[in-house]
Formats: structure tokens, sequence, C-alpha cells
């Protein structure tokens, strides 16, 4: 043995060693209980950062410590498509070399970010190995892939004839800059300063003012209402009265409001009730049947009023004319309020349009209740156990889902728009000269440019109200396809169940359902909950019967580390300094509290430190070759010898028992604590006691102890093992049964 460990010799040496071998990929033994997990897939975005080599440690884990028990062990490899992250991500990278995504057209940016996504994946593959993730790279699955492609097809006609996909009107979040919907669980929501205005409306019979509050002048003259609760003592007087909007001279109703009273809620007090632009109030209107209209057109911009200006252009223009007027009462320049942004940190605005939704409780075939039942039954398991009561209430929340996007990158939605009556859509498409067009169908049909054409550039098409779709064409029949694609957790929703093969197959039938999830705590809305939904309506089975919550590594900015905010921190710096061994055990000892954390380079120091303790006594163990080791032999053994071998058989059960309950942090500082006692040990035996005994004992024990180390630290316990122990060429310490 070398006298210093050199981790990037050895791990290149182990990595090549375990893919020969062959020995992640399981057989199917009908006999035996087999463990199943898969690796939530990384979004092909971007490389790992030092935040998901956290999930595949603790993955890793669990994966070395059954296959060691004779279980069959199947871990699945994949990658995400990553949808809309992708695509911020990829539109980051043309901004740094000074392009634009407007200088492609929707054909040529899909192939290179499609590059993009392949050599990504290519890099996270080999991340993996490298990480000494024992997954069976045989089965590997990428959410674009042709089988799943399929699976997501069947399941939106499934979902189709089940009567469970619809399209509806509805006010959604929508990105002028990305030129895309997304849901609101998407956007992060920050403070932003923001002028408030306090606007005089006149009272229609002459007797004075009413003062009103709004952040969005160029807003103002949409509002025909002031709601007003009977319970607002201050304001209900007004109940019943007419104002005058101050920019259009139009009467403005002040009606009684059918909210539940809550006084702590700014909003339930005199208002301008704004159910165009504001979400809270648009709901209303669904309730009582008031109207309601678009405000902004697909770039953002003014529809009426101030048509083609921008939102900042017509404030301007709208505050000019109420300081004219003398309608401003007062402005508080320093008020604060929140705004919804984009990955790219975009402020979102409200758009009322038509789009998919997936209805959650359909009479004849709900998805919500039955999986909520499962999730409620006490077998299934959350980890923090408290998050299990956040699962159900989430659900238990959750509203129909918007899954139309409208990015260029991601799987498109697979029906066809039947375009025998044209002026219910609008096309954008580049023309047979290379030139960007926008309008109404029926315009550009009677303009004389063909169906042909605008279907060879079709980027993208947006159905009114009464458009007829299909999911197969007739012949004879104009069509044109769908250009949006599925908002990303459509396709990752049903990956618990799609990344182990069709239904129908052997793989299926033997490793489904998984027995665990690991995830980050963020990701329990957002990605737990529609996996559990979509899984449960195509199998009636939960996907996984564990759901371990991780903590999350977070970045200098102290939000969760994330390739689309780019406040990542480079998986490769610490595999290169420190080897993959430490960073894992540096990574697995931060979530004991359970708390989100920094990483820090002390920390890794401390693990490097154990591996030299463990090279150097693997060193002094091999130096015993040249005594008679006489493993077969009854040995005299003392008392400190039985104890410390009753030690290592409850050290074996217990660090088994922590695994078997996802206790990883306390599972690795248990067993590393334990290395003291084999070094106190091997430095008794020089003055005490037999030392052809202490010699045997001290070899048999240190092979039982990389044993029991071997899911925590892979590569090294791979490299002692054998150069110490193994039988044969082929012999791996990974391999199992131990």
């Amino acid at each position: 043995m070398e006298e210093i460990f050199n981790h990037k010799e050895i791990e290149k040496k182990i990595k090549l060693m375990w893919e020969k071998s062959n020995i992640f990929s399981p057989k199917i033994e009908k006999t035996k209980k087999p463990f199943s997990i898969f690796l939530v897939p990384p979004n092909a975005s971007g490389p790992m950062h030092i935040g998901n080599a956290l999930m595949v440690a603790m993955q890793d884990i669990l994966a070395r410590y059954h296959r060691s028990n004779g279980e069959p062990t199947l871990w699945i490899p994949s990658t995400d498509h990553g949808g809309y992250e992708t695509q911020v991500s990829f539109e980051r990278e043309l901004e740094k070399n000074g392009k634009d995504k407007a200088d492609y057209t929707n054909k040529e940016l899909f192939l290179k970010i499609k590059k993009f996504v392949e050599d990504n994946n290519d890099i996270i593959k080999n991340q993996l190995t490298t990480l000494g993730a024992s997954v069976d790279w045989s089965r590997f699955r990428f959410t674009m892939d042709n089988q799943s492609l399929l699976s997501v097809d069947q399941t939106f006609k499934k979902m189709i004839r089940n009567n469970l996909l619809y399209r509806r009107q509805y006010m959604v979040n929508y990105c002028p800059s990305c030129a895309t919907f997304l849901a609101e669980i998407e956007l992060k929501e920050a403070e932003k300063k923001t002028p408030l205005y306090y606007i005089k409306f006149d009272r229609k019979d002459g007797t004075g003012h009413v003062t009103l509050k709004i952040t969005r002048p160029e807003f103002l003259f949409s509002v025909s209402h002031v709601l007003v609760h009977p319970n607002d003592q201050k304001h209900s007087q007004y109940i019943g009265k007419t104002l005058i909007n101050p920019v259009t001279g139009q009467s403005v109703e002040v009606i009684v409001s059918k909210r539940k009273w809550n006084p702590e809620k700014a909003e339930e007090f005199l208002s301008p009730f704004c159910p165009s632009f504001k979400s809270y109030d648009y709901q209303y209107t669904l309730r009582n049947s008031l109207p309601s209209r678009n405000l902004l057109d697909w770039q953002g911009n003014m529809i009426e009023r101030y048509p083609g200006l921008k939102p900042s252009e017509a404030r301007i223009q709208e505050i000019s004319l109420l300081e004219k007027n003398g309608s401003i009462e007062s402005i508080n320049e320093s008020y604060t309020e929140p705004v919804l942004l984009c990955k790219k940190g975009h402020t979102t605005e409200n758009l009322i349009v038509f789009t998919w939704f997936l209805s959650i409780d359909d009479p004849k075939n709900p998805l919500r209740k039955p999986a909520m039942q499962a999730v409620e039954k006490e077998d299934f398991i959350v980890f923090p156990h408290w998050k299990k009561k956040g699962l159900i209430e989430w659900m238990g929340k959750m509203s129909d889902w918007p899954i139309a996007r409208q990015n260029v990158w991601g799987i498109r939605i697979p029906i066809f728009y039947d375009v025998s009556e044209p002026k219910h859509f609008m096309v954008w498409f580049v023309d047979k000269r290379g030139k960007r067009q926008y309008g109404n169908l029926k315009d550009f049909l009677e303009q004389g440019i063909t169906l042909d054409e605008i279907h060879e550039g079709l980027e993208r098409i947006y159905a009114g109200e009464k458009a007829m779709w299909a999911l197969e064409q007739e012949p004879g029949k104009p069509y044109l396809p769908e250009t949006d694609t599925f908002d990303t957790w459509f396709s990752s929703g049903q990956w618990a169940t799609i990344v182990f093969g069709e239904q129908n197959s052997a793989d299926f039938s033997y490793f489904y359902p998984s027995d665990s999830i690991v995830i980050g705590h963020d990701l329990l809305r957002l990605s737990v909950s529609r996996k559990i939904l979509l899984s449960f309506y195509a199998t009636k089975k939960l996907p996984f019967r564990f759901v371990y919550l991780h903590p999350l590594l977070k970045g200098q900015d102290g939000q969760k580390m994330s390739k689309s905010i780019g406040n990542t921190v480079s998986l490769e710096h610490y595999l290169e300094k420190f080897g993959a061994d430490a960073t894992r055990m540096a990574l697995v000892s931060y979530i004991a509290s359970q708390e989100d954390f920094y990483f820090s380079e002390q920390t890794l120091e401390t693990f490097q430190d154990f591996s030299r303790r463990l090279w150097k006594l693997g060193n002094v163990v091999g130096s015993m070759s040249k005594y008679k080791l006489n493993e077969d032999a009854n040995l005299i053994l003392s008392p400190e010898d039985e104890r410390l071998l009753l030690e290592m058989e409850k050290l074996a059960k217990t660090i088994g028992s922590y695994i078997k309950k996802y206790m990883f942090s306390s599972a690795q500082e248990k067993v590393c604590s334990f290395l003291a006692e084999l070094e106190k040990y091997m430095e008794s035996m020089q003055s005490e006691g037999d030392i052809e005994t202490s010699i045997t004992l001290l070899y048999k024990m240190y092979e039982k102890y990389l044993i029991i180390l071997h899911p925590f630290m892979p590569f090294m316990t791979e490299e002692l093992y054998g150069n110490l122990y193994k039988k044969s060429p082929l012999a791996a310490l990974c391999a199992g049964p131990n």
C-alpha cells in the first residue's frame, strides 16, 4: 500500500473497477424483496452543484447498505430537461456572449438548447460517477427520452378521455420578458419600493370626495366598483353611493363586499376594485359575476387608453392628468409592496387568457381525494414527521393546475387546432422572408399568406374561447399544432412512475413503488405532492413509501443554491481539492439539525483528516502480513478484546438501524467515532497481552469496520479492502452481501 492516500488516482481506478464489474445492475429475484429508489433528476440546465451532491450522498448510503444486506437494489439515475428553468439558464449563456433568443427562430433555439442539455447530461453523468453514485447506468433515463415522451403523451390522452383536462379563461402570472405563463409556486416574492397614490374620487351627488389608494394609477381607468364590507364601520356609510372615476369621468359604484370580514387585511377596507390586474379581486369576480378584462397585451403593453405604451410610460401620462385636475391628494414615496418575480428577476403581470387546466376534483375521476386518503394512512411516512401535516394541508388547498407554458424547450402539448374559423386564433410565425409576424390568423390568410407558410414558420398560437381542437387530425381539415409545452412538473409529476418503464414490464412489476424519495424540503409542495397525485392516478398506488426532506445548502446570498438563480458553488472545486469521500461526508454531517446551511471548507478538512487516520491504520494492518495470521484459530481473548468485539457488533446493528430510519448524520458520526477505538487498540498491542491474538483480532475488526463504513466512504474503503482482504480480482466490497 502507498503510504499516503492519493484520492485522484484511487477514485479513477475504483470507478473503472465498478464500471467493469457491473455490480450495480440488479437481477429480478422474485423470492427476495427488492430495495428501489430513483435519483430525483437534476436539471440539465447546468452541471450539478455542491448542493445536489448532498442528495446523491444520502441515496448512495441507502443503496450501498441495502445491497450489502443481499437485497436486489436498484438505484435509477436520471436527468430532467428542466423546461423553463433550463431555457432561462441557456438564455443567460446567450446574453454572456452578446446574443439574445430573438436572434434565433424557435426551431433553431430548440436545437441549440437540446445541444446545451446533451452536453450538461454528459457532465452530470460524469459528476455522479465521480461522487461514487452506485447507480445502474444501464437503466439511465431522461425526461425527454422516447419512453418518457410516449408516457406523457399517453397520460395526457387518458386524462382527456377522463374529462380531467380542459381549456378555460383564467388570470395567470405572465412574464412579458420571458413570454411565458408561470404558476405562482414557480415565482419568487420580493418587496418593491413604489409610490402609493392617494386619489380623490368625487361623489356624484356633489357632497365631497372619497380618497382611494392605488399603486398602479395607469390602470385607474379600469376601476368600476369599490367594495365595502358592512362590518367596516368607518366606510359602510358609502355603500350604495356613486363616485366619479377621475380619469374617465365614468360612474364607480360602491357595493357590498361579500368577502369574509377580515379587519387585518388591507384589501377589506375602502379600496378600488381592480379585477383586471389584481388576482385577489379577479377571484372575487368569478364568484360574484362581475366584469373583468385584459389590460395588457402579449408584449406587456397597454391595450386601452394608451395602446402600445409600456405601463410605466402610461403611468407618467396618467399622473400628469391627475395632477392637472387636482385629483392627487398625496403620495407616499417610501411605500413598499410585494411583487412576483420570474427566475430571471423580471416582474410578472397578470393576464386573463384561455389555457389548459388539469382538474383535480372531477366527480367521476377525482385526483385529489383518493391520493390524500392514501397519504393520510400511517404507513406513509414523511420525515421530518411534522411535514406530513403540511403536505396534507397543501394537497387540500391545491386548485386546478394550469399545465401550459410558452417555452420553446419542453414537451409539446399533443393536440391540434381546427382552424376552419381562423378568426379565433392569434399566431406568431416567421414568414418565408425570415421576418417575424404576429396577428390574427384570418387577417394573414386574407393577405394571401398560405396556411402552409404559417405552419412552417409557426412559433406560437393562441386559441380563443370558441377554438376547436382535436387529438388527431382528420383528413381534409385545416389544422395547426399547439405550440405550448407542458409545465415541467406535469412530466416530473409522473416521473416516479415513468422512471421504472412501461407498467406491463418486469422491472415495473418488481421494483415499483420505490422505497423512498430523498428530496429538498422546498420541493414538498412543488414536486412531492404532484408525484403523489399523478402516480396514484396512473397506478392506484403511492409512488414511494417514505419521503425524506433534507435541508438545503445556501449560497452566499442566503438563498437556496439554484442554477437558474445563478448562486451555485462548483462541485468540481471540492472534488478536486478534497476528494469524493470527504466531500460526501462533510455534506452529510450538516443534516442532523435539519436546518438550511452554509458549506465550510473547515468541515471538509475534518473529514480529510479522518481519511488520513483511516489510511494510516490500514497501513499498519497491511504491515501485519509479515506475521502469520491464524484467522481460523480459537483465539484466547482478554476482557478488553471481548469488549471491543461486542462494541463492534453493537456498532454494526446500530448503524444498520440508523440507516433504515434515515438517520444518516447520526449513523456517520457513530461509525466515524469508532475509529478511535481501533487506534487505541492498535497502540496498546505493543505493551499488552498476546501479540499474535491482538494482530489477528485487529485484522478481523478492521475488515468489519471497512464494511460498516463503506456506504459513507466508498472509495477509500473499497481500496483498503482490495489491498488487504480481496479474495479475487473481481471481488468488491460494495457487491454484497456483507
